[in-house]
């Protein structure tokens, strides 16, 4: 696997490349995240990253796992309620205090990118890799509602994949689902436990789009299917089913 602390510099340094062009309209609203603008993504983004570097997560209950995001109502508020401060609090400070106070706080998530901790708040050892996950998503967000191409395949890509492909695991075993064999480059991937009940191909690119939820269930039942993928529709997004469909 790639290092991820590295990976994750590459992408942030090409998103704040981005996002400081004066050309940007900050202000274009994200269809991938309807409520938000392009400066409210980053604003999320750069408060989850402060919020490791301070260990401020008001908004979780010890226990709480956010593996269960899909399944539990408690924890799908909670993170709601953690996104919507961070926009909040940031709504009004310009872009380069974003970047400012991003760059400022990425020292400590890379050390947890390079050796996860299990105590660190408030996920445990995957707090690092979800903002690894959040930013490899949240660019392609950017970059399609600004009408961008697609960035380049990154090491970052290869990592969040994995890292959303446990996650998958984790509902796929959850609910006792024959395993599902994913498809991409070349390769194959079994997610979850004996013999799978269905294979998906589709590139890096489409697969993380799916299990990061940017995809309607008529998008993913058009995707090169073997078997029935009826089964693992409503797990295959961590935030359980997706009416909102996006291209990018």
């Amino acid at each position: 696997m790639p290092d991820p602390a590295e990976g994750y510099q590459h992408v942030q340094e090409r998103l704040i490349a981005v996002v400081t062009d004066p050309a940007t309209a900050l202000q274009t609203r994200v269809p991938a995240c309807p409520a938000w603008s392009v400066h409210d993504v980053l604003a999320h983004h750069t408060g989850y990253v402060a919020d490791i570097a301070t260990g401020n997560f008001p908004e979780f209950a010890e226990g709480q796992s956010i593996l269960d995001e899909w399944r539990d109502d408690g924890v799908a508020r909670a993170r709601d309620a953690m996104t919507a401060r961070q926009v909040t609090e940031r709504e009004d400070r310009p872009v380069d205090q974003l970047v400012a106070e991003w760059q400022k706080s990425t020292p400590p998530l890379l050390e947890l990118l390079r050796g996860p901790r299990p105590d660190a708040a408030p996920f445990g050892a995957l707090t690092g890799n979800i903002a690894l996950n959040d930013l490899v998503v949240h660019e392609t967000d950017i970059r399609a509602a600004l009408g961008l191409p697609r960035a380049a395949e990154s090491p970052a890509l290869s990592t969040a994949l994995a890292g959303y492909g446990m996650g998958l695991g984790h509902r796929i075993r959850a609910l006792g689902l024959p395993a599902l064999v994913l498809s991409y480059a070349g390769m194959e991937r079994t997610i979850g436990d004996g013999e799978p009940g269905a294979r998906l191909r589709a590139d890096r690119h489409e697969l993380l789009r799916v299990m990061a939820g940017r995809r309607s269930r008529e998008q993913i039942l058009a995707l090169d299917w073997d078997g029935d993928p009826l089964p693992y529709l409503d797990v295959l997004s961590e935030f359980g089913p997706v009416k909102t469909a996006t291209t990018d």
